[in-house]
């Protein structure tokens, strides 16, 4: 039999404890922010895909309606600071902000000229910026065209509502007085964007978080295969292990349920020269001023040999007209 103090091993190993949940926790977040700044990149560039869609679009799109009015021109690949429009007596005058060339500043006037003859459809418009997503390999739920002239909002399928919660790219000018624009939205599911998530950095975070789930759960497991804490003063007898201060009792690392009184009958037991007690040695500690605490002596015996009745290997033994022995069997 010996005590041993483990207080500050138990400090120590509160303080590992402490450590290695706390770089679980940060492993987590670092997988958190790695999988949301992916998550994030790639939603960007389906945007920037977004947007090379919708400029292909109106492009297509102006050259459609540009035909039905039969005007045609002649890139000359000269730069233009500025253009007259003659409508019949009228003249209006349009200046650019920077030089562009001809065929851009053409497209645009047109553009400003058809917004009063023939304005953007937005139902047909969607539906050529839907033949350039599926193009482009990308599957959304839904898309949406936003055609604004003057302030007013005109949408492709008369769905104002829609666009609030999807994916929306800036509003693309198209006219040469800046009085028309279109904008599109669409609707992804997030797993079409993980999906798109380049290879390299997917498999990267999949091999991440396989790791940490597998070192988190060798961490959570590891408080469950011993259940003797190390935390407070104890007394080994053997292959018994008593906690002064929780009063509990553990016999081959396994915890046995013990009532107070007999847990401090068998430190006695313990702690006793050869492990032996007289019914006055009993006495004394627990009931010194009875004067016939035979019975409760007797009903102690009985129910601390029932605590410790499936390690048979520990007995308390009566010795007549002598006391009460604590042994270990040969076998033990």
């Amino acid at each position: 039999m010996y005590l041993c103090n483990v207080s500050q091993t138990g400090d120590m190993k509160k303080l590992a404890t402490l450590l290695k949940l706390s770089f679980i926790v940060l492993g987590w977040i670092v997988f958190i922010l790695l999988s949301y700044v992916a998550f994030k990149d790639e939603k960007t560039n389906v945007l920037i895909t977004m947007k090379d869609s919708l400029r292909e679009t109106i492009n297509i799109d102006y050259q459609e309606r540009l035909n039905k009015i039969l005007v045609s021109y002649r890139p000359l690949g000269r730069k233009l600071k500025g253009v007259q429009i003659e409508c019949g007596d009228s003249m209006e005058t349009i200046y650019f902000e920077d030089s562009i060339h001809e065929s851009l500043a053409t497209q645009s006037v047109n553009q400003y000229v058809m917004t009063k003859i023939i304005p953007v459809n937005p139902d047909k418009f969607n539906k050529i910026f839907q033949e350039g997503w599926e193009k482009n390999g990308i599957s959304a739920i839904k898309t949406g065209i936003i055609y604004r002239h003057n302030k007013e909002k005109a949408f492709s399928d008369n769905d104002s509502i829609s666009f609030q919660s999807a994916l929306v790219t800036p509003v693309q000018t198209i006219d040469a007085k800046r009085s028309a624009g279109v904008q599109a939205w669409a609707m992804i599911h997030w797993t079409e964007i993980v999906k798109h998530t380049t290879p390299k950095v997917l498999w990267s975070i999949i091999a991440y978080f396989i790791v940490l789930v597998w070192v988190s759960l060798s961490f959570l497991k590891k408080p469950l295969e011993k259940d003797i804490p190390a935390s407070q003063n104890c007394t080994r007898f053997e292959k018994m292990v008593l906690k002064l201060e929780s009063q509990k009792l553990y016999i081959n690392d396994q915890p046995c349920p013990i009532a107070p009184a007999d847990f401090n009958l068998l430190l006695l037991f313990i702690n006793a020269p050869e492990h032996f007690l007289t019914k006055e040695d009993i006495k004394n500690v627990f009931w010194p001023q009875e004067d016939k605490p035979d019975n409760k002596i007797h009903n102690h015996i009985s129910t601390l040999k029932s605590s410790i009745k499936n390690f048979p290997e520990y007995q308390i033994i009566t010795e007549p007209k002598k006391g009460y022995r604590l042994v270990i069997s040969s076998n033990g």
